[in-house]
């Protein structure tokens, strides 16, 4: 919203005068004006992390027909709610002939709190309870490192807890788990 230091004549205050861009373009919406008040509703919702610039224009006039002295433009940013996801594994969930040396890892859609990423909200069961391991963050993978190989012909579960969360705050939406089965050689 904009709102005017005395009453404007409401059929200058339309989408041509008051426009809202998200940098690569103005974005659709509706202009409405009520008392000095002028409303931007966009057409959809506005996209997370983003920042918005909102401009009115000289175009715009009083009851008296007088225009603005200059642009009018302000800036804005919206938050992040997207809710992070897992959006690959390593070993896949399903795999077999898994080798015994190998490192579990789980990619994010985006970045996480890297503090967040640790051995109490990235686990991997063997079926009798959790295995010992290290867990790192680089980039938006993290990565589980067992303490020692891990056994053969068996089935592991792990788990990414709703504990980890993004840069904005945002925790999964459920907890992620997957299995996985390793190899008799």
């Amino acid at each position: 919203t904009a709102t005017f230091s005395e009453a404007m004549q409401s059929s200058t205050i339309n989408t041509n005068t008051f426009t809202v861009s998200d940098g690569s373009g103005n974005i659709e919406g509706i202009v409405s004006y009520n008392g000095t008040t002028a409303t931007f509703t966009p057409s959809s919702n506005l996209s997370d992390s983003t920042t918005y610039t909102a401009r009115i224009t000289t175009d715009v006039r009083d009851l008296a027909g007088n225009a603005m002295a200059s642009d009018y433009t302000w800036s804005f940013t919206t938050v992040d709610t997207t809710l992070p996801i897992v959006s690959s594994t390593s070993p896949v969930n399903g795999a077999t002939g898994v080798a015994i040396n190998s490192t579990i890892t789980a990619t994010f859609s985006e970045t996480m709190q890297s503090s967040t990423v640790n051995t109490n909200t990235f686990t991997v069961s063997d079926g009798s309870g959790n295995i010992g391991g290290t867990v790192s963050y680089s980039g938006t993978t993290a990565t589980f490192t067992p303490t020692s190989n891990l056994s053969h012909f068996t089935m592991y579960m792990a788990t990414i807890t709703t504990g980890v969360k993004d840069l904005a705050g945002n925790a999964l939406a459920s907890a992620y788990t997957w299995s996985f089965t390793t190899t008799g050689d």
